[in-house]
């Protein structure tokens, strides 16, 4: 959801390019969150081969409750690191993160 969130990514296959997974796996995942209220799938109405995913209001505030989960579990997980340690961790985690192509802190805004 963080790729239609940031734009990176529109439609479907966008969405497995970004993700760099296959498309079968995005039309699985687009299924369930369009169950959950997460998404709305429309027909791209220049291309009608294309479904284009959009975040909806439910979709949005679920996001931001995972985000808060994934932090509180970030924070717990490097709770016995020092300060040092800690800067040192999330510098390498970003490195590995940037060669994959995954936003960074500086680019997830």
């Amino acid at each position: 959801m963080v790729v239609l969130d940031a734009g990176r990514a529109s439609s479907q296959l966008e969405v497995a390019g970004v993700m760099g997974v296959a498309p079968s796996l995005v039309v699985a995942l687009a299924d369930h969150l369009e169950k959950l209220g997460a998404i709305r799938r429309v027909r791209d109405s220049i291309d009608r081969r294309r479904q284009l995913l959009t975040l909806t209001e439910h979709g949005r505030e679920l996001l931001t409750a995972c985000g808060k989960l994934a932090q509180s579990a970030d924070t717990e997980f490097a709770a016995d690191l020092t300060a040092a340690e800690s800067a040192v961790l999330s510098g390498l985690l970003e490195r590995l993160g940037a060669r994959q192509g995954l936003p960074t802190a500086a680019t997830d805004h």
